[in-house]
């Protein structure tokens, strides 16, 4: 296959997901770029065609992280901070859980799962999307699986596990972490609370 052919199947392949890539520096991530490098180069493609789309993905990369680090209150508390939607506070370096001042033990995965959710309040989130991002890329088509962790998270932090205020169905899509209507948005902070301050609890 010639390189013409090759690239006009990079353009056409990478173009929907990398066309709204901007010009940004992509240093913080040349550690990505590298293996990245590697990668397609392990995949057969020749030093170019490596390079073309290893610089595309980070380009993409750089442009996706900025534009999340861009929302309005929004730092590096996404990885280590507090989030708070309504009265729910999700600690996602000491991997605890408050409703008000009531601390909810939480299973590893079911903390994975709620963070997640939290961390896209008010998204639609498919079944697979939930899958491969909790579980891996392996995973997409275990809706049961799935639905067992939300029937035992909603009856972890809903009032009325059967009329949910935070976690809600859309049928045959998906979930939607829902911010309640009378609460602030979404809050994230560097800084843990003073009733944070409890030793972390043993996890399931």
């Amino acid at each position: 296959m010639s390189n013409l052919s090759i690239n006009a199947q990079v353009e056409r392949v990478t173009h929907p997901f990398l066309g709204s890539a901007n010009a940004a520096s992509a240093d913080p991530f040349q550690n990505v770029s590298s293996q990245l490098l590697a990668f397609f180069r392990t995949q057969g493609c020749v030093l170019p065609i490596a390079e073309e789309l290893a610089q595309k993905v980070t380009g993409e990369l750089t442009a996706r992280v900025r534009e999340v680090l861009r929302r309005p209150g929004l730092s590096a508390s996404w990885i280590s901070g507090v989030i708070q939607v309504g009265d729910l506070k999700l600690d996602l370096e000491r991997h605890m859980l408050w409703r008000r001042s009531d601390e909810i033990h939480l299973s590893p995965k079911e903390f994975d799962l709620l963070a997640f959710m939290m961390k896209n309040a008010d998204v639609l989130l498919t079944h697979v999307k939930l899958l491969r991002s909790v579980w891996g890329l392996e995973y997409g088509g275990e809706l049961e699986y799935l639905r067992t962790y939300i029937y035992t998270l909603r009856k972890k932090i809903e009032r009325n596990p059967a009329n949910p205020e935070y976690i809600v169905s859309e049928p045959s899509i998906g979930y939607r972490f829902r911010i309640p209507e009378d609460s602030e948005p979404p809050s994230f902070q560097t800084e843990q609370p003073g009733d944070f301050n409890s030793p972390s609890p043993a996890m399931r």
